[in-house]
């Protein structure tokens, strides 16, 4: 990356985030911590980060609440780094939309390539598609033009070449519904396509996670994302999309 990656670290153990902190400043990149959330909005207005690292088990607010207020207003890269390892306390966080879930202790040469990995993608991303002459063909009209979807990246861009980077559980159900546009994709395949069982207890993680995606590219590209929802079927993709690779 051309400039430093700006990584926010929230850890209440002073020690663990101390040693992250100087290990992620010690290859290259600007670290700052905090021990609790309470800080977290004055930190955000007053800086711009590339990734969060967030524990669970914070004084107060803890790490999934973060999480999803986070997830809801930034597409921002957001990391799990926690002690709570069960698969409930996995699928919670990726389903919030966390990009990321690590189980402490943690090895942190992986840290900081799981950090690397998802920073460079989205930097190579963006410069890719945004400058292919090809999203909006010439003469046509953007609100004509295609959203335009790459699944090796998690990158969408709107038919006005305005992106979003999306977490793993949006881009999974995303790319499920538009393999099969304009037809109805029912809710057990979607949650399949999400890696979550056909539970009652995970039908409404479904809803909310449309409702997360759609409110997402909606303030990110100021374009309302064609998914429709079909009473006691699924949903459905109504718009002009293409899939990259």
């Amino acid at each position: 990356m051309s400039a430093p990656a700006r990584v926010l670290v929230i850890e209440d153990d002073d020690d663990l985030r101390d040693t992250v902190l100087r290990y992620l400043r010690g290859v290259g990149m600007f670290a700052s911590g905090l021990e609790s959330a309470e800080a977290l909005d004055a930190e955000l207005q007053r800086q711009d980060f590339d990734a969060v690292v967030c524990d669970i088990n914070l004084p107060g607010e803890d790490g999934f609440s973060v999480l999803a207020r986070l997830r809801a207003r930034s597409a921002m890269r957001i990391v799990m780094l926690t002690a709570r390892g069960m698969a409930n306390d996995r699928l919670h966080g990726l389903g919030l939309g966390a990009d990321y879930y690590l189980v402490k202790p943690v090895n942190l040469r992986e840290l900081e390539m799981v950090l690397h990995n998802l920073l460079q993608r989205s930097q190579e991303t963006r410069g890719q598609i945004a400058s292919d002459p090809a999203a909006i063909e010439a003469g046509e009209p953007a609100a004509q033009a295609p959203w335009r979807y790459c699944v090796t990246t998690w990158f969408l861009l709107s038919p006005a070449s305005q992106g979003v980077q999306l977490s793993s559980a949006e881009a999974r159900l995303l790319q499920c519904l538009i393999e099969q546009p304009r037809e109805v994709v029912d809710r057990a395949t979607l949650l399949a396509a999400m890696g979550r069982p056909g539970l009652e207890a995970y039908e409404r993680n479904l809803d909310v996670t449309v409702s997360r995606l759609r409110r997402k590219a909606e303030q990110a590209t100021g374009e309302k994302l064609p998914i429709v929802a079909v009473r006691g079927e699924g949903y459905s993709f109504q718009g002009s999309v293409r899939i990259e690779r």
